[in-house]
């Protein structure tokens, strides 16, 4: 039992100053175009996922998913999320190669997250990601109507898939 405590003792701090003289050493990529490895993903996700579940508040959406405020939450998203999380017809070139870590791109992967947890998302941004905090920016109505038309991204009424997908619309 000694040594399990010893190695288990020994393993908590013998890791992270093994980390930080890496880190010191200079020996981490910090290049935005590198591909992150898999246990950097899978931390910052995992970290990621908790802080938004832990610290959003549970507001209901005060919005209604009708036409007029999926069309009006398309619009936003195309006029100002567009250019990084990429379109129906592409991705984001940038977003997809030049961030890191890489911007979801919506149109092929939508988000799997509650609204509350999106509104969170786009009211107070994604440190170290690029991703602003909008919150100070964008009223929350525009907000609530970017969230609607996020969270039915793969359920939307044909109408409205429909204008999604028009190259012009």
């Amino acid at each position: 039992m000694r040594r399990l405590t010893l190695a288990v003792v020994a393993g908590m701090f013998i890791l992270p100053a093994g980390a930080l003289v890496l880190a010191w050493l200079g020996v981490w990529s910090v290049d935005a175009t590198a591909t992150p490895p898999s246990w950097e993903r899978a931390v910052a996700r995992m970290a990621f996922n908790a802080s938004v579940a832990r610290h959003a508040p549970r507001t209901s959406n005060p919005l209604r998913p009708s036409a007029e405020v999926l069309l009006a939450g398309m619009k936003v998203y195309r006029d100002n999320c567009a250019g990084c999380h990429g379109g129906p017809s592409r991705a984001s070139e940038w977003g997809s190669t030049d961030f890191y870590p890489r911007v979801p791109q919506f149109a092929r992967t939508p988000p799997r997250k509650p609204d509350w947890q999106l509104y969170r998302i786009v009211t107070r941004g994604v440190r170290y990601s690029g991703m602003a905090a909008w919150g100070n920016q964008v009223p929350d109505s525009t907000i609530w109507q970017v969230v609607t038309f996020l969270s039915r991204l793969d359920s939307l009424p044909p109408t409205i898939d429909a204008a999604w997908r028009s190259v012009g619309g």
